[in-house]
């Protein structure tokens, strides 16, 4: 990164980072900087006492990054507990330091519960962050059904509420009683909503397997999260090691049929960035698609673990996005959750008329709304124990838009951190959990960052299928 004059710096922020080449804890400030073309940019800087000082732009554009700061213990400026210690870090990471994190993370509010029911694959994607295994058959390694009801009922009695639980792995369809469980999550009252996260593989294949998902669909409350890496040649085989198009087709066409609504989720990477508004088009053109969720790809699993010569972020896919779609789409159609922390998700909408797709910003104001970001610098634990959409304006618009969903179509974007990017702010207030193979919340970042202090030692419970005879 090309060196800045120091008048064009300003600090933000102190934070808690990681280095990324040991990936242990370092200190960290975030900065808002200007580049030689005019604009402003935010970079994250950490100096690590074995491997010194690195940087990572977490915002192309300052205008897409919002200020928040969580636990004043990450906040390693002068004057902090931590300040006497060279390395920046004392009173703030001891040795209990994680197990306190996973007590905090399970006083946050959980807007989504994701767990992992198969550990195994159907694909060898390059870029899988769970670093799932190839199995299949007498391969597959799975979480027997009582172990995941266990799991499942043990975080609705601490919590009492699941707003959004997503069937995750591994490949989640490949699991031998996948109708078993997902009737079962049916039958509890305190689980809102089921996401199937699929490559879509045995949907465009099995017939048995959409009939009996299809007789589940009329219950509701069901929705599919497609691996989707746009319409495009481009990235392809980069992404999943195969050209994977015409099976993501007859997956979609297989869903209409059954009347089971799909968020495409798309990795986006520097090989698919320029085909955002393509991929957008693409899900307006199936009536049961009712949003992308775009996912800059980040370094974990089987990700490279080099920097790459851009660290896409937020603001590079709403810049693309508003870019590509010739006016279709504006700056003003998004905006951050307030939920968990305003970088760890943005939401946008277009709307469905009569007259054809219009932005959502020719309805609604935005910035009306945001008063949630004003006290973002600082916030309590206490603060954090429902969702943050329960009780601003905003969360009551994005509610009536999610009940008229034929109507809509959403636009998310979901940054997940690695060792480049990490800011334990963002741990502080994450909604976005996992149920760890010990029963325990997880924030999904922490959970598949890959760092040994952040790792579950509990025993996990898995099974193979039993070779056929």
């Amino acid at each position: 990164m090309p060196a800045t004059d120091a008048a064009q710096r300003k600090l933000l922020k102190n934070t808690i980072s990681r280095c990324p080449v040991c990936h242990a804890p370092a200190p960290a400030g975030v900065w808002k900087e200007r580049t030689d073309n005019g604009n402003d940019r935010i970079v994250l800087s950490r100096t690590c006492t074995e491997h010194g000082k690195s940087t990572a732009v977490i915002s192309s554009d300052a205008r897409f990054y919002w200020l928040s700061q969580g636990s004043d213990d990450n906040r390693c400026g002068a004057g902090c507990a931590c300040s006497a210690d060279p390395s920046g870090l004392t009173g703030t990471l001891g040795k209990n330091a994680f197990a306190e994190k996973d007590a905090t993370i399970e006083q946050l509010s959980t807007c989504l519960a994701l767990i992992e029911i198969v550990d195994s694959c159907n694909l060898a994607c390059p870029t899988c962050f769970a670093d799932s295994p190839v199995g299949t058959h007498s391969k597959l390694s799975y979480h027997r059904l009582p172990e995941l009801k266990k799991r499942i009922t043990a975080v609705l009695e601490r919590k009492q509420h699941i707003e959004i639980l997503q069937l995750s792995g591994g490949e989640p369809t490949l699991h031998p009683d996948f109708f078993e469980l997902l009737d079962w999550i049916h039958e509890q009252v305190g689980i809102d909503y089921t996401l199937i996260n699929t490559n879509g593989v045995r949907l465009a294949k099995d017939d048995e397997f959409l009939r009996q998902l299809g007789e589940r669909v009329s219950r509701g409350h069901l929705q599919l999260y497609l691996q989707f890496d746009g319409p495009q040649e481009a990235g392809q085989r980069e992404l999943r090691g195969a050209d994977l198009r015409s099976v993501k087709q007859v997956a979609m066409e297989r869903c209409q049929i059954i009347g089971l609504p799909v968020t495409l989720a798309m990795t986006v990477n520097e090989h698919n960035l320029s085909t955002l508004w393509d991929t957008i088009e693409w899900g307006i053109g199936h009536d049961n698609c009712r949003g992308v969720s775009f996912q800059p790809m980040f370094l974990s699993g089987r990700s490279p673990t080099t920097e790459p010569q851009h660290h896409l972020n937020t603001a590079d896919i709403i810049l693309g996005s508003v870019e590509q779609s010739a006016g279709r789409l504006k700056f003003d159609d998004f905006t951050p959750l307030p939920c968990g922390d305003p970088n760890c998700a943005t939401i946008g909408y277009l709307l469905k008329t009569p007259e054809g797709i219009r932005s959502i910003s020719d309805f609604i104001d935005f910035a009306e709304v945001q008063g949630f970001l004003k006290d973002k610098v600082h916030y309590r634990i206490e603060d954090l124990a429902q969702c943050g959409c329960d009780n601003t304006a905003l969360g009551d618009i994005l509610k009536q838009f999610e009940f008229r969903e034929r109507d809509t179509f959403r636009l998310f974007i979901k940054p997940f951190m690695d060792a480049w990017t990490w800011d334990e702010d963002r741990i502080d207030r994450c909604c976005t959990h996992v149920i760890r193979p010990d029963g325990k919340l997880d924030s999904f970042c922490r959970y598949y960052s890959g760092f040994p202090d952040c790792a579950s030692t509990e025993p996990i419970a898995t099974s193979t299928l039993p070779s056929a005879k």
